[in-house]
């Protein structure tokens, strides 16, 4: 019987009533995460919706709401096996493996949402296309040297980052080759060599932080394909400015019998990804 593994979503989830109804479940670390934010979670979503789209307000809210979810799927449906999640879910699939508790992950990411936010002026764009090679040579042929891979998400689904003037050059140039593009939602160019200064400041603040043993739920790494064990400080420290490595991540679970993924809000996004992922794989086998 394969191995289950539980899936937290990153930064750019729409939060509604869905999750209103999720904190209102749970009084308690509602109360302790406005302590802690210093600002109302519930007022954020119900009163100024167009707030959570805002790094400082999306990631703390995005992983409060995402750990509440993961608790009560866990009553529901069971402990996984592993856990991941892509980019600041990665801070959640932590919490889940028990490295750090909620109240002490919450502080974290509000830390990491502060100084990421202050990193604006970049970009982000995803590339779509029939496969990966299609979209790597799209990239290659239109993109300057200014550019980085983001996101490696699946192999029709490529992120690049980098600054405006640039990225916007790319976006024209890749649509000309017939290429599907969609820009993030994003206030600066996340998971590139932009985000040094970020990156640095959030290294000072971890190297004080500690992080517990961890617990029998192991935690996949989508910055290395690898299973966290002694190295958080590490691979998370690294983080912000290298790209998310989606791809060789969930192959990686695969390749260790975990074929049942569920991503822990119900949403589909991160599942429509690893459905790919699995597609593109059980095709080159076929080839194989």
């Amino acid at each position: 019987m394969g191995k289950k593994t539980y899936v937290f979503p990153g930064q750019g989830k729409k939060f509604g009533r869905a999750e209103l109804e999720l904190l209102a479940r749970n009084q308690k670390e509602l109360k302790m995460a406005d302590e802690i934010l210093g600002f109302s979670v519930t007022d954020i979503i119900k009163d100024r919706p167009e707030d959570t789209g805002k790094t400082e307000y999306a990631q703390p809210i995005g992983y409060l709401t995402s750990c509440l979810y993961y608790r009560e799927l866990t009553d529901k449906e069971g402990t996984p096996d592993f856990v991941i999640g892509h980019s600041l879910g990665e801070l959640c699939a932590l919490t889940a493996g028990g490295y750090m508790d909620l109240e002490k992950g919450l502080d974290l990411v509000r830390q990491r949402g502060r100084i990421m936010a202050t990193a604006d002026g970049g970009s982000m764009l995803a590339v779509m296309g029939r496969n990966f090679d299609e979209i790597m040579e799209a990239i290659r042929a239109v993109a300057s040297d200014e550019i980085d891979i983001a996101n490696y998400n699946s192999p029709f689904q490529i992120v690049i980052s980098g600054p405006e003037e640039p990225i916007a050059e790319a976006e024209k140039k890749i649509a000309e080759k017939g290429l599907r593009t969609v820009k993030l939602k994003v206030s600066g160019a996340f998971h590139s060599r932009y985000m040094k200064t970020a990156c640095d400041e959030f290294k000072k603040i971890i190297s004080d932080f500690s992080f517990d043993k961890g617990n029998e739920v192991k935690v996949m790494s989508s910055v290395e394909p690898l299973l966290y064990q002694e190295n958080v400080p590490a691979i998370l420290g690294e983080q912000i400015v290298k790209p998310v490595r989606w791809i060789e991540s969930i192959e990686s679970l695969i390749d260790m019998d975990s074929y049942d993924f569920v991503q822990v809000d119900g949403g589909h996004t991160m599942i429509d990804m690893i459905d790919n992922i699995k597609f593109a794989r059980a095709l080159r086998g076929r080839q194989g």
